[in-house]
């Protein structure tokens, strides 16, 4: 009975809101538009039902993809902000159960869930009406799988929220461990199916923990990048073992840490190397490179102030962090260059060069709002924005600052797969130019991505919300022209579909590589002009803003 007052609560509190609303009518509008684009143009009836079961196939992939990009935004913070309102403590204090309280909170998730495929019904039942789909076997086993899967999303976010601090900490990681789970565990399969080292034989049961290839199981579609070869795994039913894990081990955790612990989590001030002992300094300066405990020296009068303190004050941007970050890059890039070396064998050098590049824009498009998405808003939510406008900073100092300060761990980033294009080149050196066309490509997507980011950043408040806004721009961006594509020569023509993927810097980079369904196109360097005119735009309005928000009042 009391996770039913919860449900109340936390259901309508959603409701309420003015971004639930935008996102049911961006899902109705969006499903209609796939029916649209499917639907069949002659006036001859499909007797044969494969038009159906194609529109059927989209409309899963629309519902998956939906369900990945929306589900974890809410869970994961609905715990960070029931702690900074100090709302959990009533609750803790209330007659409610621990358990009352996470079966509520899930209930009014999984109602949003509800409501979010319910938006879905009326594309769905067109395209039951075309015929060639059952009700029982494709229809209500789909929908059923989706409940399975935010379910298992929804534990997830809220695993996630009793651990970190901020909301926009809490987003980061929800849609890290997100896309780990749904697009990175399918990965190393890709490179190594078909091999007969355990290495292939565990990444094929690494792919058992993603949604993608139990859904493609269900809509009877050969496995995304397979090369017909036969998977003897039942793929539907490891997934549905493994979801049940997460979701029973996930519940135990969340319960048992849905305690007033939550509310006064202290921190360890830690202890200057600097005042420690003789020895302890000299052993210091033996096991590490970069001391983390070391006094910060101070700034030296050639460097951008704002870019020290962004690096000093932001998680994960002391040096010490940053040579960590260099280091998985490494491992990284590593692992890139067998799979590449491997990977061409079977696939050919453009195929596997396409996945390398899919990865490595797929990593900048979730590292990079959380690292400019509350770049602005961040400062104004915490009060810190108001210090700099007392500084004699200009706000073309300001905006170097923090832009350099995301740069260099943007240009981390992409070194990683660098060694992985160097083999490409090695394998086939014709492809050294393209190999640098694919290079210029991602650094205009890098640089989009920050400047969009940074951008919109500058008219939010508070940092959830200018990450979660920046997150779905970037997806629209990077994923809608790739929308248009799919859907060439039915009905888009050859000459819509360039001009539309000429402003995605992802497609540029795939049609560089020469990778299967880009050849035909030509996209650069029409596409770089267009990603630097964008720059150049976001640049000048992300300039205006913080110029109007540093003024005095």
């Amino acid at each position: 009975m009391g996770s039913i007052v919860i449900i109340e609560r936390e259901l309508l509190a959603m409701l309420r809101s003015r971004r639930t609303l935008a996102i049911l009518t961006a899902v109705a509008m969006t499903f209609a538009a796939v029916v649209i684009l499917k639907w069949p143009t002659s006036g001859i009836v499909d007797l044969s039902g494969s038009q159906a079961r194609l529109v059927f196939h989209w409309l899963t992939y629309a519902m998956m993809t939906a369900t990945l990009l929306i589900i974890p935004v809410f869970p994961a913070t609905s715990l960070v902000r029931e702690v900074r309102g100090r709302t959990l403590e009533l609750l803790l204090n209330s007659p409610l159960s621990r358990t009352s309280i996470f079966l509520g909170k899930v209930g009014a998730m999984m109602g949003f869930v509800g409501m979010l495929l319910f938006a879905t019904l009326p594309a769905m039942a067109c395209c039951y009406l075309m015929g060639g789909v059952s009700l029982s076997k494709d229809v209500l086993q789909v929908y059923s799988f989706l409940l399975v899967v935010s379910l298992e999303l929804v534990v997830i976010g809220l695993l996630v929220g009793t651990w970190c601090r901020s909301t926009e900490a809490a987003l980061r990681w929800s849609y890290g461990i997100t896309f780990a789970v749904a697009v990175v565990a399918i990965f190393p399969n890709y490179f190594l199916q078909g091999g007969a080292s355990i290495f292939a034989d565990a990444a094929g049961w690494l792919r058992m923990i993603s949604p993608i290839p139990a859904l493609m199981k269900i809509v009877s579609v050969e496995s995304l990048g397979g090369t017909g070869i036969m998977e003897y795994r039942d793929v539907l039913r490891w997934y549905l073992f493994f979801a049940a894990v997460v979701i029973i081990g996930g519940a135990v955790v969340v319960i048992s840490r849905l305690s007033h612990a939550l509310l006064d989590r202290s921190r360890s001030q830690g202890l200057i190397t600097d005042d420690r002992s003789a020895s302890v300094k000299a052993a210091r300066r033996v096991f590490f490179l970069i001391d983390p405990q070391k006094r910060s020296a101070g700034i030296p009068w050639l460097l951008n102030p704002v870019m020290v303190k962004e690096f000093r004050s932001r998680q994960f941007g002391r040096l010490h962090w940053l040579l960590r970050l260099v280091a998985g890059c490494a491992v990284m890039s590593l692992m890139l260059t067998l799979a590449t070396t491997v990977g061409t064998i079977d696939w050919g050098v453009e195929s596997i060069g396409g996945l390398i590049i899919i990865l490595q824009v797929a990593l900048i498009v979730l590292l990079t709002p959380g690292l400019a998405g509350g770049m602005i808003a961040g400062e104004i939510e915490s009060g810190g924005w108001n210090l700099l406008r007392v500084t004699p900073m200009t706000a073309g100092g300001i905006l170097r600052g923090k832009l350099i300060s995301v740069c260099i761990t943007l240009a981390l980033l992409l070194c990683a797969t660098l060694p992985g294009y160097g083999i490409i080149m090695l394998i086939k050196p014709v492809l050294r130019e393209q190999v640098v066309q694919v290079l210029i490509s991602l650094v205009m997507a890098a640089f989009v991505s920050m400047l969009m980011s940074a951008t919109i950043s500058s008219f939010f408040r508070t940092t959830a919300a200018a990450t979660t806004v920046s997150y779905a721009t970037l997806i629209l961006m990077f994923a809608g022209p790739m929308l248009i594509w799919i859907n060439r020569d039915a009905p888009f023509g050859h000459d819509l579909v360039e001009r539309t993927l000429m402003l995605n810097p992802l497609a540029a980079a795939l049609n560089a590589m020469r990778t299967p369904g880009f050849e035909s196109y030509e996209l650069i360097p029409a596409a770089w002009y267009t990603a630097g005119a964008l720059c150049a735009a976001l640049v000048v309005i992300l300039y205006v803003r913080i110029w109007r928000i540093s003024r005095a009042d």
